[in-house]
């Protein structure tokens, strides 16, 4: 049942147009496609991926760096949210307990507008920068690493990291999990699946999730209700369409993790171990509440076996309301100057994408042509935000009875609305010129424009508008010696534009780009069940944003000269008999390559590491008494790391965490027990653009869970 179930999600995912080659009848082509994909996305192995091309391609023929962590892996790790499976994914990383992550030196929130995610291959992130990615609905996580604007438009030049999820399934089953943790933790999720008609040609998924959590900071506290229902009609064996629905509200206290408390020496260096953890200069008024709402709809059409098409159209739409309380200046005599931010905010996103593939042959030479358009309109129909000075906190004695400012004259104030449009159209080509010998070249332009418009006299910018327009080109070969075994080299490309443009600070400006060179290797062992991915690579990063240094103009911006990331990952991944292990090591180098307003040639990047490893192996007992039990270990290491641009001394120390894990499946039933920072390591994700605060990660704490499947 289980290894049905993973041929099933695995089938899924992949577009029914591209997949299916039959012409048979539906029911014969599906039991085909089970037997084609079969053993592709099992266990820790996983194979296949469509994120770098929009068609599933095996990661050997792929010329980039991807990683993929399937549903075997997100189990035995107890990773509820994207941040918890971090520690799997090599080079990435997360930079606080919300939506901030790191990839190949490059730091980003999981905004809407170019950020590090995507669903299904798709634009438009379900969550805010506040939140940490749920995982309630994910079948697996994706990881490209690098430009991926060819496709995608634009992104970060560290990478993109798509949420694949769970489809309907013509399999009834139905599953329940629940969860208990440290600090009151307790979670609930449901998953039922299956035909809602006997022909079998209606499918549903309903998807359902409740948690809630205090935590080893005082006065906070998150609960998160999820639901996610689904529908796929099989119109016939060439069409399907796919109406997924997905609702999340949270409700928190201190809904940002305002980091914690770091002391300045008289010598002029940092103590990251003096102030103890629970303490934060939020209050515990403090709230924040987001709801998220998303319908995304999948039209696939195989016209012949040489030519199919699909067109996604996603709409989210993300409601944020905090009241909540941050640090001004440093630590003075154990007190902090804090100010006090309240914030109402809806942002939307619609997304449309029309892509067709076709499949053509030239004397020996194969190709398959993809072209497309996509049409993105995106940004806040509301943005109200203020910020006031509040009360001065002593750290150890701290008084929240005047903590909330009346309203005054030198507060600052947003109070806008701003639409953006993305238009972009591209074509590739994936050529097979011989067996071995694999090239993929692609092109893309698009045009953007934004548009910011004041609602009230309050707004402190009165208004934002730019243009901007940019080619994107992408080169990529793959030489394959032996049938498991590829090297590769290619050339990627993205562009940002700048998020603020306004006359006033000195706008327009050209948008931000990013070229990158890679080169690696990729093979398969053991039977094909063990994979080592290898890359090396080079990024150039242009025209960023920064303060101008103009005393009697302090909103004046300017480009300043780029920055150079360059570095190695390796990945192991697979199964070998009784023993699965995911493990990797990044090596990265990320500079400024000149003098500027931002920093001094050869500084460090912000929250970027040149050292990062990790490690996750599960042995699973399967012929003694101790059959259905399984053991897990591993751990992470991350190299020092600047947690403050402008102050390249305030260094967030090197740390060394530990995780453990015992499983036991019996029947229908799934145990498993995850025991994380075995050693009670105290360690910093990263800055937070201050030096009196930084990301302190979670102590030792435990989850225990439970997965019972009923039908």
């Amino acid at each position: 049942m289980r290894f049905k179930r993973s041929i099933l999600s695995c089938m899924a995912v992949l577009p029914l147009a591209v997949l299916a080659q039959e012409k048979d009848s539906l029911r014969h082509r599906r039991e085909l496609q089970e037997i084609v994909i079969a053993g592709k996305q099992d266990g820790y192995k996983q194979d296949i991926s469509s994120l770098a091309t929009r068609s599933p391609l095996s990661l050997l023929e792929t010329p980039q760096a991807i990683q993929v962590a399937g549903q075997q892996v997100i189990r035995d790790k107890q990773a509820f949210t994207l941040n918890d499976l971090t520690p799997v994914l090599t080079g990435v990383k997360a930079n606080n307990g919300m939506g901030a992550f790191g990839m190949r030196g490059f730091n980003g929130y999981n905004h809407f507008d170019g950020g590090f995610i995507t669903f299904n291959g798709i634009r438009g992130n379900f969550y805010m920068w506040n939140q940490a990615p749920l995982l309630y609905n994910i079948e697996r996580v994706e990881v490209l690493r690098g430009p991926a604007s060819a496709l995608f438009s634009e992104g970060s030049p560290g990478g993109l990291i798509n949420m694949v999820t769970k489809k309907p399934q013509a399999g009834r089953q139905l599953s329940i999990d629940a969860a208990w943790g440290s600090w009151n933790y307790a979670r609930f999720a449901i998953d039922a699946t299956g035909t809602l008609s006997g022909n079998k040609r209606w499918l549903y998924r309903a998807i359902g999730g409740y948690d809630r959590s205090n935590s080893y900071r005082d006065n906070q506290f998150a609960e998160n209700i999820f639901l996610a229902p689904s529908v796929t009609w099989l119109a016939s064996a060439k069409t399907d369409v796919n109406l997924e629905l997905n609702y999340s509200r949270s409700n928190a206290v201190q809904t940002y993790d305002r980091g914690t408390f770091v002391k300045k020496r008289t010598d002029g260096t940092y103590d990251f171990d003096f102030y103890p953890g629970n303490l934060t200069v939020q209050s515990p008024s403090d709230f924040g509440r987001n709801t998220n709402t998303s319908a995304t709809l999948t039209f696939n059409h195989r016209v012949n076996d040489r030519l199919s098409f699909a067109v996604v159209q996603r709409l989210v739409r993300s409601q944020l309301n905090f009241a909540d309380h941050f640090l001004k200046g440093e630590i003075v005599d154990d007190k902090i100057k804090r100010s006090y931010q309240t914030w109402d905010y809806v942002q939307f996103s619609a997304q449309t994408t029309a892509y067709a593939h076709y499949r053509l042959q030239t004397g020996s030479v194969q190709h398959n042509l993809l072209a497309g358009i996509d049409y993105n309109r995106y940004g806040w129909s509301k943005n109200l935000y203020r910020d006031a000075a509040s009360t001065t906190m002593d750290i150890f004695r701290p008084d929240y009875s005047n903590d909330v400012p009346a309203p005054d004259p030198s507060d600052y104030y947003d109070d806008n609305k701003q639409a953006n449009t993305l238009a972009g159209g591209y074509i590739q080509d994936q050529i097979n010129i011989l067996k071995q010998l694999k090239v993929l070249l692609s092109l893309r332009y698009d045009h953007y424009k934004l548009l910011q418009t004041p609602m009230s006299a309050k707004d402190d910018l009165q208004g934002d508008t730019s243009r901007t327009s940019a080619w994107t080109p992408r080169a990529g070969i793959v030489y394959m010696p032996a049938p498991h075994m590829a090297v590769y080299a290619s050339y990627t490309r993205s562009f940002n534009p700048q998020l603020s443009n306004a006359g006033s600070r000195g706008g327009p400006f050209p948008p931000r780009t990013a070229t990158q060179y890679e080169i690696g290797y990729k093979g398969d062992f053991f039977g094909e069940k063990l994979s080592v991915m290898a890359a090396l690579y080079h990024i150039n990063y242009t025209n960023i944003l920064a303060d101008a240094g103009i005393p009697e103009s302090p909103r004046q911006q300017t480009i300043v000269p780029g920055t150079r990331s360059r570095g190695a990952e390796v990945t192991l991944q697979g199964n070998l008999r009784n023993l699965s292990i995911v493990a990797g090591y990044a090596y990265n180098q990320h500079r400024l390559t000149r003098n500027s307003s931002i920093g001094k040639e050869g500084d460090r990047y912000v929250n970027a590491p040149d050292h990062n490893a990790n490690i996750w192996a599960k042995y699973q007992f399967s012929r003694t008494r101790l059959k259905g039990l399984g053991i897990a270990a591993g751990g992470r290491y991350i190299s020092s790391q600047v947690g403050n641009m402008k102050t390249q001394d305030f260094i967030i120390p090197s740390s060394v965490v530990l995780d453990a894990a015992l499983s036991y499946a019996y029947s229908r039933y799934n145990f498993q027990f995850n025991l994380n920072n075995l050693t009670n390591t105290r360690y910093f994700n990263g800055g937070l653009s201050r030096t009196a605060v930084a990301a302190l990660g979670n102590p030792l704490n435990f989850r225990l869970g439970v997965n019972v499947l009923i039908l």
